[in-house]
């Protein structure tokens, strides 16, 4: 199978767990926010179906999970554990801080949530780890 391939696959099953997760993140309160709740910040879908915004947002992550892929190919030299924390740790901070709408990043560090840190960090690391290892498996160049 080729690299593009894999990267589908890899994306796919990220963006599924991902999604699933923050399904369970919203239904026991670990976030504050809805994960959904871009239609109504952006007056678009607002009559459709919770089903229909989940789907969408899906398929926005599994985007987000292939261009993730490609970009980890930067950092093929650093342990993947220390690469994936720091970019998943900032990628969770302006996530959040785009959601919350927060004016500082202190206030916003106070209310952060751990978990969609933890899990954003563990599928960025799914990824990276895929990533790496295919492309060491079977580069571009053969």
């Amino acid at each position: 199978m080729k690299v593009k391939g894999l990267s589908i696959i890899t994306g796919f099953v990220a963006a599924l767990l991902f999604t699933i997760t923050l399904r369970f993140f919203k239904l026991f309160d670990f976030i504050k926010w809805d994960p959904i709740g871009y239609s109504d910040k952006l007056n678009i879908l607002t009559s459709t179906k919770g089903i229909v915004k989940w789907i969408l947002l899906f398929l926005f992550i599994w985007i987000i999970c292939i261009i993730l892929y490609y970009f980890s190919f930067i950092f093929m030299k650093m342990p993947v554990a220390i690469s994936s924390l720091m970019v998943g740790i900032i990628l969770a901070i302006a996530v959040e801080w785009l959601i919350m709408n927060d004016n500082t990043l202190i206030q916003l560090l106070k209310i952060v949530s751990i978990p969609f840190i933890c899990i954003v960090t563990i599928s960025l690391r799914f990824v990276m780890e895929a990533a790496i290892f295919h492309i060491q498996d079977h580069p571009l160049s053969k």
